[in-house]
């Protein structure tokens, strides 16, 4: 029976514990650390499996890598675990400190190929965002150690077809950013990037969001998936300023990557040696990376036509693409197909190994 002093309080009281509510995120998968540094940490999720390790890049972008094996149906390390029988890694990154304010990009593909020999290289490079143009620098760079390549959500060509971010990269001077940097004492602070990320949907970060809350204050599913999502989201990491800044100028606002003139560890990246298999996922309402941002990445590299897998999810957002329930279900499995058996693994695919069916590349707009 309704109670009319009660019952309000009560839809309060739910309304901001959930509001509030901050925990620090964890990993959902049971796995193991097998290095450990002040940058990284590197967790293993298979146990005893044998073949071409698959290494996930998360985001370094103000929050937490758990991102990829967010919840259990919404978990990229357990898509890739169930479609492959290949040993699965993923690179989390710690927060960065004043300590650690002079990393560059160079540290960066250095950290990465450090976990490149702990997996054992050649391996399967799945970058996510800021981890995929990572990942295309290091295959640039490496390209013997990297056996295919997956992307989601990651900008290559920075500046194609605009969009939010672009918008306000391009508008705001370089030394606005460096101010930032140095109210943070030489590091890019979390909490500034989650507002900035806030800001560019304030409506939806500053009133729907609270609107659906309220609405939904008696749903108990949906006060724990806004808990579990304000868990991952409120809490934020701090990036090293100076490759941050290096990120800022020479890649969203030169975007020199695609015009090959970034230079790392005194080497032009050239991503026209890339010739491995490339997997490039993309999502339809994506308004940080917009397709294509990734998707242009086709006309710039060295692989074949053939050996190029794109797909565009349907509805997603940004990371959506990567731990959103649709495009986990319909376009990660035929993405990890299309690129295990391009890369010569078909025998490591579940599905490829039980029904022996011909690889189906999926929802596909065709290389360009």
């Amino acid at each position: 029976m309704f109670n009319p002093i009660i019952d309000p309080c009560m839809d309060v009281a739910r309304f901001m514990e959930t509001a509030t509510y901050r925990r620090t995120p964890e990993f959902i998968t049971p796995n193991r650390i097998v290095h450990e540094d002040r940058a990284l940490i590197l967790r293993r999720f298979d146990v005893g499996r044998t073949g071409t390790p698959l290494l996930i890049v998360p985001p370094q972008a103000g929050h937490h890598s758990s991102i990829a094996d967010y919840a259990p149906e919404q978990s990229l390390v357990q898509t890739c675990l169930k479609e492959t029988t290949l040993p699965v890694y993923v690179l989390e990154w710690k927060p960065s400190t004043p300590t650690r304010q002079h990393e560059t990009i160079d540290d960066l593909v250095l950290q990465l190929r450090l976990c490149m020999h702990e997996v054992g290289e050649p391996a399967i490079l799945v970058g996510l965002c800021q981890g995929g143009w990572l990942s295309a620098i290091y295959a640039a760079l490496y390209p013997k150690d990297v056996r295919a390549l997956m992307l989601a959500a990651a900008p290559i060509d920075f500046t194609a077809g605009g969009g939010k971010l672009q918008d306000v990269v391009q508008t705001v001077p370089l030394d606005f950013y460096q101010w930032l940097v140095t109210m943070g004492f030489g590091t890019m602070m979390g909490d500034l990037m989650l507002m900035g990320w806030k800001i560019m949907n304030p409506y939806e970060r500053f009133v729907s969001d609270f609107i659906n809350l309220w609405v939904n204050v008696r749903d108990e599913r949906y006060l724990e998936r806004s808990k579990q999502f304000q868990t991952w989201y409120e809490y934020t990491q701090s990036l090293s300023g100076r490759w941050y800044l290096q990120a800022v100028d020479r890649l969203f606002k030169k975007n020199m990557l695609v015009k090959g003139t970034l230079r790392v560890l005194k080497r032009t990246v050239d991503l026209g040696v890339i010739t491995c298999p490339v997997a490039m996922l993309a999502g339809e309402k994506d308004d940080i990376t917009l397709v294509p941002q990734l998707f242009n990445m086709s006309c710039c590299i060295g692989t074949v036509p053939g050996d190029i897998f794109q797909t565009v999810v349907k509805d997603a957002g940004h990371i959506s693409v990567f731990m959103g329930r649709t495009a986990l279900k319909d376009h990660w499995p035929p993405a990890l197909r299309f690129t295990l058996d391009k890369a010569g693994l078909a025998g490591a695919l579940t599905y490829g190994t039980q029904s022996r069916r011909k690889t189906d590349p999926g929802p596909r707009t065709g290389a360009r």
